[in-house]
């Protein structure tokens, strides 16, 4: 199928340049109205009110203690839950402070330059997220993991439950879900045992709280959507989202665009090229869904807006749905 480029169909705009390191993870709050994002690498949350439509929405950050893969959701509006090197925390953004360890990885899953890398709340409120080691797949692959949160409210009691480990998964990244279908789709971002190496969409079925079912090594229920190649042009398949009507957007990091795929037959349906190198994730945000918004990496070019926030709009483009809750049990 013929693909459509959207570039100059829509607005594609620049709504924070802040030439950060690695920006990722976006999430919107329609309970406040607030989008957060995190840069990785410069230990910040990010957050951008966009109640009211605004040249210059109004925009906060606080520092991290480590390095913070991902954030999510939870019953405060106030407390995110962070994903860490290797523990996922509590955070609390209006005091700029750790509330408590909810659980962390063991030292045989890697430690000296490993950190969570994406991850999101399920429609159910369980956090799902993999790790990945600073270097890339290829120290990566030997040590990545893949983990539900299995979360208590009594301290002592959480966990974090291996759903693959290095046998099944190299480079794990961006991941969303379907709760219509009862499935979620998830990058594996490049898996250098594919000759050429290239990254994998992955779809799997999962239970009602949105945990996959099927997480064997081989996979043999679950279903290959797409397959990327991964070169200077392509990039790599990083975070993503899904569209109203159920289709997959996700960043092509080193590839300068973000694509739109349609979940059954793998199909690029939609492109959204931007002026830098590297887009790393993708979330709609708004009251209604509307906004397209985009994070980047400094891909250390003179281009502006690298490092920075973008948003798209089309008519007639919107989310699935808002960011979900975590929920401890």
């Amino acid at each position: 199928m013929a693909q459509a480029d959207l570039s100059q169909q829509g607005k594609l705009e620049l709504v924070l340049d802040l030439k950060g390191n690695l920006l990722e993870g976006p999430i919107w709050d329609d309970r406040i109205k607030k989008l957060h994002f995190v840069d990785i690498n410069g230990q910040l949350i990010h957050t951008i009110d966009i109640d009211i439509k605004s040249q210059h929405p109004r925009h906060t950050d606080v520092k991290v203690p480590e390095p913070v893969g991902n954030i999510g959701l939870t019953e405060d509006p106030n407390i995110l839950l962070a994903a860490l090197k290797r523990a996922i925390v509590l955070f609390d953004i209006e005091k700029q402070a750790v509330v408590r360890e909810i659980a962390t990885t063991p030292e045989e899953h890697g430690v000296e330059g490993y950190r969570f890398n994406d991850g999101k709340i399920s429609p159910g409120g369980v956090f799902i997220g993999g790790r990945m080691h600073k270097t890339g797949p290829e120290v990566t692959g030997k040590h990545s993991h893949w983990y539900r949160l299995d979360w208590h409210r009594e301290d002592g009691k959480s966990r974090l439950i291996p759903l693959l480990g290095p046998d099944g998964v190299q480079l794990p990244n961006g991941l969303d879900w379907n709760d219509k279908k009862g499935v979620m789709y998830f990058n594996d971002s490049i898996n250098n045992d594919n000759d050429p190496p290239s990254g994998t969409i992955w779809e799997f079925k999962t239970d009602k709280l949105g945990i996959p079912i099927d997480t064997h090594p081989d996979r043999p229920h679950a279903r290959k959507v797409k397959t990327l190649g991964v070169n200077a042009e392509g990039g790599v398949p990083d975070g993503m989202c899904l569209d109203h009507e159920g289709h997959i957007w996700t960043a092509l990091c080193g590839g300068s665009a973000v694509v739109c795929i349609d979940p059954q037959s793998g199909d690029e349906l939609h492109r959204i090229k931007l002026p830098v190198s590297s887009p790393t994730a993708c979330a709609f945000a708004g009251t209604d869904l509307s906004v397209l918004y985009i994070t980047t990496l400094d891909d250390k070019s003179e281009s502006k807006g690298t490092g920075g926030l973008w948003s798209y709009e089309l008519p007639g483009l919107s989310g699935w749905s808002a960011s979900y809750v975590a929920k401890p049990v």
